[in-house]
């Protein structure tokens, strides 16, 4: 039967007359998301009055256009769930949003987990201990709410009444951002009984002391945020802590155990959790959808939303987008990167993210050298208006311990090597004196993985010729990278390559995004230090934070203004007010006084810089003379060469227990692959962390660019390409 179109919108929208909400669409959606996929990127939805963007590009340009496609208003899929959900940092913008989600942030940013990271794991072994001793069990009840209440609920810190309630008190809340059936209906009256013990229970002096909640009040007191808003952030830690991570774990174990080849994978190459856990959010997707109120008159996906619409934003079909996703019904744990939307996009993507994430790789960890298979019989659907979970989820493991690699397999480093990505050059452009700019396009159409500020890539220059360059566009733009390359006068044949070879339409290889220089978006004023080529990571910082509404200034420093790439766009940009430019040749009053522009130390200030070693040791030094901490002072080369002098040492290999003599001159690195191991590696200077190697015993040599002071004074890790050691042998996980 050919689409009907709904006559109201130009062009004309498809309608999928079916109700998202009904016990059949919850039970089996899989067919509706490809249906709807296959109308089109928009679609209109009769029964709930609202349009849908079912397909991947179209939903995360919604979501990161959070002025159109606006939350203040709800994101409910009726007015009465708005109206009663109203004030919570779900259904907000800025900058009200910025300030609830700073507020709830920093406990759950992974600097912050590190310290509670060793309970959840010891946590997770005796769970999994006590399930392989008992072999069959129930995997929701018994696993998949295991950490979520035996963990999280303390560190929310209600009552212990409280505590007991909260599984309850989330669906509910999730029922009421569907529509208000039977299920929303019941919502609404768990919820008011919810907000009534939290106006009386959840207090000062009733919380755990040290607790998420507890934090919250003690803010309001030092007036960093409005003491309204503390019922509102205290119900955000209470309601969406638990349902969605329980919900993933379920799908992780579900897809497991149906797919026992991954699971052998999985044990074979414990560094491969990681992906596990995106591609259970990825197929599970805990949030089916939210909705966005259109602020203005606006063109997606081809079709004209007017302005006062309700928007469903499905993310679950998102997921499913054949467009994006090869084979997207496959559970891959080979696939790497973490382009789907499971967690959100935008201002709004999940604040919990990195805690279900260390709750889920925890019990992988766990399982990993205790359960030999995993089994399961049906599960059944937990009928909820917004969340994709199993109610029940019978599960069988079967005890075993992980078998030792053969030792042929062991010439393979503990690190990965990133996955590679074939692009078209789809621009060039000269931006300044010997510095072009190269965008770059996916060979096969579609959108490329997302990347973080801060982020870069490798690229294939010609085979066994790998650089790295610093991804200097807007992060909200995942339909192109852009880099910038300066021709070096002394080029080992990189940036010489780029810069003779590719023109428009050329093919090349890159990696997908790393970031070693990750923005601290919690920061109450940031600092942005370039000198030359430098300023290539902090463009995409400056973007994003622009995006977020986050106070910042850009220092800008090169030779003279022809050699200062991107000013011309800096200056332009919506943030050029915050943009100084300081030149060798200009006149003295121009010059950057880093002392007057930093100042006295102050919590919550960080500081980025980027360039070469001299502007970056002239930047750090000013920073240690004025007494500023060195966690808030962040540095990245751009150009490094390593000092390979020093005694002899010896190496061995720990999983093969090969024995080496690394002599002056030489690199543990080239040593290794002169020997046959094969060991992910890129810059060979220090400045990537390709080549990051676990050490087993002995004391590194740190020499690289890449870890912190703390990361190298704990010696867990070395980087192999430049790094030598301390110690006279030197035992390395490989």
């Amino acid at each position: 039967m050919p689409p009907r179109f709904c006559a109201g919108a130009e062009p004309s929208v498809p309608i999928y007359d079916e109700d998202f909400y009904s016990d059949a669409f919850i039970v089996d959606p899989l067919p509706h998301y490809e249906a709807m996929r296959r109308l089109g990127p928009i679609v209109w939805l009769p029964r709930h009055g609202n349009y849908a963007v079912t397909r991947y590009k179209e939903v995360r340009e919604a979501l990161r256009n959070f002025e159109i496609f606006s939350s203040a208003r709800g994101v409910a899929a009726d007015e009465t769930g708005c109206q009663f959900m109203k004030g919570n940092t779900v259904a907000s913008d800025p900058p009200v949003h910025s300030v609830m989600r700073k507020a709830m942030a920093e406990p759950l940013l992974p600097g912050a987990l590190a310290a509670v990271s060793g309970h959840i794991q010891e946590t997770a072994d005796r769970l999994i201990a006590n399930l392989v001793e008992r072999r069959t069990f129930e995997g929701m009840a018994d696993l998949a709410r295991h950490l979520p209440l035996a963990v999280v609920t303390e560190l929310v810190g209600l009552p212990e009444d409280g505590r007991e309630n909260m599984l309850k008190w989330a669906a509910a809340a999730f029922d009421i951002l569907g529509i208000q059936n039977e299920r929303g209906r019941q919502g609404i009256e768990t919820i008011k009984e919810m907000r009534a013990y939290i106006q009386s229970r959840a207090q000062p002096g009733q919380l755990k002391p040290g607790s998420w909640t507890a934090r919250i009040y003690e803010l309001a007191e030092t007036g960093q945020v409005a003491k309204e808003l503390c019922p509102f952030l205290i119900r955000d830690y209470a309601n969406p802590s638990l349902d969605t991570t329980i919900s993933a774990t379920g799908q992780l174990l579900y897809q497991l155990s149906k797919h026992s080849d991954q699971w052998d994978a999985l044990r074979a190459d414990p560094s491969l959790i990681p992906n596990a856990v995106n591609e259970a959010v990825r197929l599970g997707t805990p949030i089916r959808s939210f909705t966005r109120l259109v602020t203005r008159d606006f063109t997606l996906g081809g079709a004209l939303l007017p302005a006062g619409s309700r928007t469903m934003i499905l993310y679950a079909s998102a997921n499913r987008d054949e467009r994006q996703f090869e084979n997207p019904d496959t559970f891959d744990v080979t696939r790497t990167g973490s382009a789907h939307v499971g967690f959100g996009h935008g201002i709004h993507t999940c604040v919990g993210m990195h805690l279900a994430r260390l709750e889920m790789e925890s019990l992988l960890r766990a399982m990993v050298p205790r359960v030999s298979r995993i089994a399961c019989g049906t599960p059944t659907v937990a009928l909820n208006n917004s969340i994709c979970a199993f109610a029940t989820l019978p599960m069988t493991f079967e005890a075993g311990t992980r078998k030792t690699p053969a030792m042929e397999k062991s010439k393979v480093a503990a690190t990965a090597g990133p996955r590679w990505l074939d692009v078209k050059v789809a621009g060039v452009a000269i931006e300044a004196e010997r510095i072009k700019s190269f965008i770059l396009t996916p060979a096969a159409g579609g959108v490329l993985p997302p990347f973080e500020a801060g982020a870069h890539v490798d690229v294939e220059v010609r085979p066994g010729l790998i650089r790295q360059y610093s991804l200097c566009g807007d992060p909200a733009d995942l339909d192109q990278y852009r880099i910038g390359v300066l021709k070096e006068e002394q080029s080992r044949g990189g940036s010489i390559s780029l810069h003779d070879r590719l023109t428009p339409g050329a093919s090349l290889r890159i990696g997908s995004p790393r970031n070693h220089f990750r923005l601290d978006e919690t920061a109450t004023r940031t600092v942005l230090l370039a000198g030359g080529i430098g300023v290539t990571p902090l463009m995409a910082m400056a973007y994003r934070l622009s995006a977020i509404g986050e106070p910042f200034e850009f220092h800008y420093c090169a030779r003279t203004r022809t050699s200062a790439a991107f000013i011309d766009e800096l200056m332009s940009s919506r943030f050029g007010g915050w943009v100084r430019l300081h030149l060798d040749d200009g006149d003295e009053a121009q010059k950057l006084d880093l002392e007057a522009v930093l100042g006295a130390p102050e919590p919550g200030t960080h500081i980025y810089c980027c360039g070469p070693a001299g502007f970056i040791e002239f930047a750090t030094d000013c920073a240690k003379k004025l007494n500023w901490p060195a966690a808030s002072v962040h540095v990245e080369y751009f150009n490094a060469e390593p000092d390979l002098t020093g005694d002899a040492f010896t190496v061995v290999a720990g999983r093969s227990n090969h024995v080496f003599q690394i002599e002056p001159g030489q690199s543990i690195l080239n040593v290794l692959e002169d020997a046959g191991f094969v060991v992910s590696s890129s810059c060979q200077s220090g400045i990537c962390g390709s080549c990051l190697t676990s050490v087993i015993e002995g004391i590194p040599d740190h020499r690289d660019h890449v870890q912190s002071e703390a990361e190298k004074s704990a010696n867990d890790k070395i980087a192999i390409c430049c790094s030598r050691s301390r110690s006279r042998v030197l035992v390395l996980d490989i």
